[in-house]
C-alpha cells in the first residue's frame, strides 16, 4: 500500500519561519554526556520495576485519566507500545475502545525521516516489529495518519521535570513529528500528555528551542506538571482533577 501523500503539519499552522524538521543546534558536548548519564541511570530505574509494581502503575494512571475532560473529550487518541519499563498505556486503552473511543500507535514514516505517523488499533490486532524491534501496527492493514488528525497524544519518556520538560530516548521522533506545535497560530491538535512512573521525575532538566512542551505528565500519583504553551514561563504544579 502506497503512504497518503498527507503534509506532516496541517496547512497555515505557522507563526514564523522554521523548517519543521524539530531540529537544531548540537548540545553543547557536556551538556549531551549528562543527559546521557541521566537517561542511562532513569532507564535502569524503571527497568528495575518488579512485573507487579508496573502493573499497579499501569492501573493507577488509567484509573487517573478515566474521567479527566482531557481524556473524556478526546475521539481519536495515540498511545504507544511500552518497552524497556515504559508505563504501560494499554489499560488505558481498554477503557477508550470500551468507551467507543478509536485508538492509533505510531508507525516509522517510511520517507520522512525520523518522524512518526499513526494507525488504527484495536485489540487482538496483530503487530510487527519495525527496524528497531519495537511493536507496530502494519500499515498495509490500516492506513497510517498524521499526529495532527489526532485529538490527544499520550507519548513515553525518560524522564521529566516539574516545568513540563520530557527528556525522550534521544532519537528525536516525537520532536520531528509534533515540530508544527512550536509554530502553529490556530491549530492546536493533538493536546500531549506524557506518561510516566513517579521515579522518573527530576529536579531540572536542559532544554533546546526545538523541544515540544508538554500540556502535561501523567504517573501513577495522578500529578500534572502543566504549563500553556504559548507562554513557557506560565507553570504550575496542580492535582490533574482540576487542570483536565
Amino acid at each position: 500500500m502506497a503512504w497518503p501523500s498527507l503534509p506532516l503539519e496541517p496547512s497555515g499552522s505557522r507563526t514564523k519561519v522554521g523548517d519543521g524538521t524539530g531540529g537544531g543546534c548540537l548540545l553543547p558536548r557536556r551538556d549531551m554526556t549528562q543527559a546521557s548519564d541521566l537517561r542511562r541511570s532513569l532507564r535502569q530505574a524503571r527497568r528495575a520495576l518488579s512485573p507487579r509494581v508496573q502493573l499497579s502503575h499501569s492501573l493507577a494512571l488509567a484509573d487517573c485519566l478515566r474521567s479527566s475532560t482531557i481524556f473524556l473529550r478526546a475521539r481519536r487518541i495515540g498511545a504507544y507500545v511500552a518497552s524497556d519499563g515504559e508505563i504501560d498505556p494499554l489499560p488505558l486503552l481498554d477503557v477508550a475502545l470500551a468507551m467507543g473511543r478509536r485508538c492509533y500507535l505510531p508507525v516509522l514514516h517510511p520517507f520522512a525521516g525520523p518522524s512518526l505517523w499513526f494507525c488504527e488499533w484495536r485489540a487482538g490486532d496483530p503487530l510487527v516489529p519495525n527496524r528497531y524491534a519495537i511493536p507496530e501496527p502494519d500499515p498495509k492493514s490500516r492506513p497510517p495518519h498524521p499526529a495532527w488528525s489526532l485529538d490527544l497524544l499520550l507519548v513515553p519518556l525518560v524522564g521529566f521535570d516539574a516545568r513540563g520538560n520530557r527528556l525522550g530516548m534521544g532519537g528525536g521522533f516525537y520532536d520531528r513529528t509534533l515540530a508544527y506545535l512550536n509554530h502553529r497560530t490556530r491549530w492546536h491538535r493533538p493536546r500531549v500528555l506524557g506518561l510516566a512512573h513517579e521515579l522518573q521525575r527530576v529536579d531540572a532538566l536542559p532544554t533546546n528551542a526545538w523541544d515540544i512542551p508538554l500540556d502535561g505528565v501523567v504517573t501513577e500519583r495522578c500529578l500534572a506538571r502543566f504549563h500553556r504553551q504559548r507562554d513557557r514561563s506560565d507553570e504550575e504544579r496542580v492535582d490533574i482533577a482540576s487542570i483536565f
